[in-house]
């Protein structure tokens, strides 16, 4: 390069410089006239001339009150800045910390928070500006100590920190070698290092400042600076974004000079030589200047040096761009969750990452060089792979799943693709292939379809249960409006009395369907096992195969529990079918034993730890072909079965633990492969059923008013009007809700009591309860149902004094009229 041309391009780097350096020395413009509010911005700060501004004022310098009550220190200029150039009148608002100005900001008690310097991702009601004051952290000793220290100096020495203060993690994480001394607060911190009893603390610079000129505490000097800052951000109501848009752009027109001054004014401490340079502005215009003076010395040198090596030093780079893109696609190779490797156009794996050494269980010296077939499951036809060999032979890609084999011979599903490699003639000289597992994935998804299967069986069942339970109310209805009029021990008088017996059975039924679909909660009272137990067996006996005997023993002449009747029921049921299923078609024995026992102290069963007590257990025994050891730890687990897919959903035991667990009891089973299983249910002796509770069940209470009865089955009006005529009750029923409404309207003082239905066309029966109580507020309701997920949730929605469950007896339904005419 000819020495003028580098002459020229040389001045052109010393104007460069000037230019730079003149406009470094430039004032920097306040921001005031470069606020771009929107109009809906404008429009906003027109409507909200009031902000309430949350404070912590005992964080002295950062926000404090003035001897006058006035709001001061370093965030509050900051405000009254803001305040200025947005025309915001700021209500401050006190609190005595973060936690309660927190607490007021999500009540909606506060607008925004000044300072808020906690993690800002945990905070939901609220929005955040970028950090507009991000303070230092320094070393601040004793003025005996002459040194400059740096946090890595301080290796034994004796720390000084506020208790919970955020700085004291911060040292634990990354210097675990200093000792720290927890103190109450800075204040006695600074006490320590000033009578020599501790070395140092770190603190951020304008609470140094404030200590030492407003406390008085001279003999302290800052003797370095860590990397630990503090960074404050305002926080804004999360429902009025345009107020976190318009305080970004008042933060954004503040120069650096205003900042410049705001600091300044707070920390006046001497800070060591790191701050001034960091502060000085002379400073680093003349060192930038000496700086580019040396250059340019240095630069007449190297000129024609770096010409000779201009060559070389770019053929340099490329080699090391190069090389730095094979380093990143290698480790992005070895570290990718895929399971990656290549194999030749034979089939012989030449590399495998580290993620399908993992999947395979394979080592990568167990696998390169060895033909693919090798990680091949069997459960593919030859045709199915030729198809794929086929298709990477003509240079296409091949995707879709496959079934591999691991080295402990378990089958795994995987997602793949199969991509040609080329050379630079163009020619292939192998495949990579990238597999994911997603054994699992199919797994959740076949549970996810066999839950949903379930709750649509769920759903199917509550429909039908509700409509069975009018049905049931009409049979048992009918039958108890029947029973007065016919005389005892007649065959008409038996027979409905069985009529009325078969249809409170069927109304467990029901309920226990109701329970199973949720639609309704299961209900604990006093079982009594042994009636239970033998009502399985007489329905084991008769479903069950001949050639499966049923046998059964009881101990005990009754046995009370505490639990759902339904539920026990189903629970013995399916340990019977499932020992049945066991047996197959074979001969065999079913057993079922109910005994009283005693546990003196704790019992630990594989479900769970028994307490000491009184105990009825209930042996469930069978000899079928047993359960096999590697999966009986296993058969309590949800959707856990070994029977084929459509004979069953792998649910019956859960459930079954399920209930016993929630009954304070336990289940344990033990098998012998060949020779049978036991399964032993542990429940709680509840004592036994109250006689005036049975003796009182059905008693019948008579009474007097008007009754308004509205349902949309006909039979179930005709059925209450019956019942509450004879119970002494005047009554109108109606099948309409609409057309009941309409009637109250007309005569709303006719009426003492609203006995309504809950799900009805046209208005359900919480709606007309709403609308009676708006024309009348004191008129007592009963609702009635024949499912709900959460009765006592509507009981309060509606403001009804009682909630009655279909079907019902005369006797309810006459106690729970009683209660509500006489509340």
């Amino acid at each position: 390069m000819p020495f003028r041309q580098q002459k020229k391009i040389l001045l052109a780097i010393l104007i460069a410089t000037v230019v730079a350096a003149v406009v470094f020395l430039l004032p920097f413009p306040d921001g005031k006239d470069g606020l771009a509010l929107t109009h809906e911005e404008q429009q906003w700060l027109a409507q909200h001339h009031v902000v309430r501004l949350g404070v912590t004022p005992s964080t002295r310098p950062l926000e404090y009150f003035g001897d006058k009550a006035e709001y001061k220190g370093m965030v509050a200029d900051y405000m009254h800045l803001l305040a200025e150039r947005l025309g915001i009148d700021f209500e401050v608002v006190e609190a005595t910390n973060l936690k309660s100005l927190l607490s007021k900001a999500e009540a909606r008690e506060v607008d925004m928070i000044a300072a808020f310097w906690a993690n800002p991702a945990s905070i939901k009601y609220m929005s955040f500006t970028r950090p507009y004051l991000v303070l230092p952290t320094v070393i601040l000793v004793n003025k005996n100590m002459k040194r400059y220290l740096t946090m890595a100096d301080m290796d034994g020495m004796e720390l000084a920190l506020p208790q919970s203060n955020a700085v004291i993690d911060y040292v634990r994480k990354y210097y675990p070698e200093i000792h720290i001394q927890p103190v109450y607060n800075y204040l006695a911190a600074l006490l320590h290092i000033s009578f020599d009893e501790i070395d140092a603390t770190i603190i951020s610079l304008p609470q140094a400042s404030y200590f030492i000129e407003e406390k008085g505490i001279t003999n302290l000097r800052v003797a370095g600076h860590t990397d630990y800052k503090l960074y404050n951000r305002i926080a804004t109501r999360s429902d009025w974004p345009i107020m976190n848009s318009i305080l970004q752009k008042g933060l954004d027109s503040i120069s650096e000079n205003e900042h410049n001054r705001i600091y300044r004014r707070w920390v006046t401490i001497d800070q060591h030589y790191i701050t001034f340079l960091l502060h000085n502005k002379k400073f680093w215009v003349y060192f930038i200047f000496a700086f580019f003076i040396i250059v340019l010395f240095i630069g007449f040198i190297v000129v024609y040096n770096r010409i000779l090596h201009k060559r070389v030093n770019s053929r340099t780079l490329e080699l090391k761009k190069e090389l730095n893109a094979r380093i990143r696609l290698l480790a992005a190779i070895e570290q990718s969750q895929d399971g990656i490797f290549i194999i030749d156009t034979e089939g012989i794996i030449g590399y495998v990452n580290p993620a399908f050494e993992h999947m395979s269980g394979y080592s990568k010296t167990e696998l390169c060089g060895e033909h693919v077939s090798r990680i091949r499951s069997n459960r593919h036809e030859p045709e199915f792979y030729r198809d794929i060999w086929e298709a990477l032979g003509r240079g296409e890609v091949w995707r879709g799943q496959t079934t591999y084999t691991s080295k402990s011979g378990k089958d795994y599903e995987v997602d793949q693709s199969i991509s040609p490699v080329y050379d630079e003639g163009g020619d292939i000289t192998g495949f990579v292939e990238v597999a994911r597992d997603i054994t699992e994935r199919l797994r959740m998804e076949k549970q996810l379809r066999q839950s949903q299967k379930l709750e649509e069986l769920g759903t199917l069942a509550g429909g039908i249960a509700h409509d069975f339970n009018n049905i049931l109310a009409a049979v048992l209805g009918y039958a108890e409006l029947a029973l007065p009029s016919l005389e005892e021990n007649t065959r008409g008088r038996v027979n409905m009395e069985r009529i009325r017996s078969v249809a409170l059975r069927a109304r467990e039924m029901v309920n226990q369907i109701l329970v199973f679909s949720r639609r309704r909660e299961p209900t604990k009272r006093l079982v009594n096992l042994v009636e239970l137990l033998r009502e399985v067996v007489n329905f084991l006996q008769i479903s069950l195969p001949p050639t499966i005997e049923v046998r059964l023993a009881v101990d005990v002449e009754q046995a009370w529990v505490m639990g759902d009747s339904s539920q026990v029921h189903q629970v013995i049921t399916n340990l019977g079918t499932n020992a049945a299923y066991a047996m197959g078609q074979n001969d065999g024995v079913l057993a079922f034993r109910l005994e009283r026992v005693r546990l003196d102290g704790p019992e630990l069963l594989a479900s769970g730890r028994l307490e000491p007590g009184e105990y009825f257990r209930l042996t469930v025994s069978d000899t079928g072909m047993g359960i096999p050891e590697d999966i009986i730890g296993r058969i309590f687990d949800p959707f856990f079965t070994t029977k084929p897919q459509s004979k069953g959903t792998g649910l019956g035991l859960s459930m079954a633990h399920g209930t016993i667990m929630s009954m304070n009891g336990g289940i344990q089973v033990k098998s012998h492969v060949g020779r049978g299983t036991v399964f032993e249910m542990y429940l709680p002796e509840a004592g036994s059923a109250p006689l005036e509770e049975r003796k009182t069940r059905r008693e019948i209470i008579s009474g007097q008013g008007r009754v308004l009865f509205v349902d949309d089955e006909n039979d179930i009006v005709r059925i209450g009007e019956q019942m509450l005529s004879d119970l002494g009750y005047t009554v109108t029923g109606i099948n309409d809700s609409r057309k009941a409404l309409e009637l109250f309207r007309s005569s709303q003082d006719s009426f003492d009591l609203l006995v309504t239905d809950q799900i009805m066309p046209g208005m359900t029966g919480d709606h007309l309860i709403q609308a009676v109580h708006r024309i009348r507020p004191d008129l007592p309701a009963i609702l009635c149902t024949g499912f709900s997920t959460s009765l006592e949730t509507l009981k309060h929605e509606t403001n009804v004094k009682a909630v009655l469950m279909k079907p019902f007896e005369m006797a309810k339904l006459s106690k729970v009229v009683a209660l509500a005419l006489r509340a």
